[in-house]
């Protein structure tokens, strides 16, 4: 990072931005070309899960390559100066690289898409999602090879 002074280390932090962030942004490559998607995900702390039908373009990216850049952010606003060229941003944004591991096993799918369903649900009951349901469903884990924080105010 060229800015040292805004990168953001606290664990505390960067897992905050990730728990409040309502969408991710999900960065893959196909054929040599950047291809950027919002997607609702999970959070356990390690890893950050998301789910998808069970074939589409995200899937044959992922298959070719499963690298990915996930970005969130909090606290986006503009800052206004007298002159254009003096106008900024303040914000908050955790990018993360990693891989994106399609999940085979029932438990362990089961487990990221309760996961996926408990960042986003206001009530205390738990789902409980059938094999049948599991089936219908690719889910996707990403280990966060790197973390990156930055905070401009």
């Amino acid at each position: 990072m060229r800015r040292k002074d805004k990168q953001v280390f606290d664990k505390e932090i960067l897992h905050g931005v990730i728990n409040n962030a309502i969408v991710c942004r999900v960065g893959m490559v196909k054929d040599d070309r950047p291809y950027v998607i919002p997607l609702n995900f999970g959070f356990d702390g390690n890893y950050i899960f998301f789910h998808s039908a069970t074939s589409g373009q995200k899937v044959d990216i992922l298959k070719k390559n499963n690298y990915v850049c996930i970005e969130f952010e909090q606290d986006i606003e503009i800052i206004e100066d007298e002159k254009p060229c003096g106008w900024g941003a303040g914000y908050l944004t955790v990018v993360i690289h990693g891989m994106a591991e399609l999940i085979n096993d029932l438990n362990e799918k089961r487990y990221g898409l309760s996961q996926i369903v408990n960042h986003y649900k206001t009530s205390e009951e738990q789902y409980q999602f059938t094999d049948e349901e599991l089936k219908t469903v690719l889910v996707y884990k990403v280990s966060m090879a790197e973390i990156i924080g930055k905070r401009s105010d």
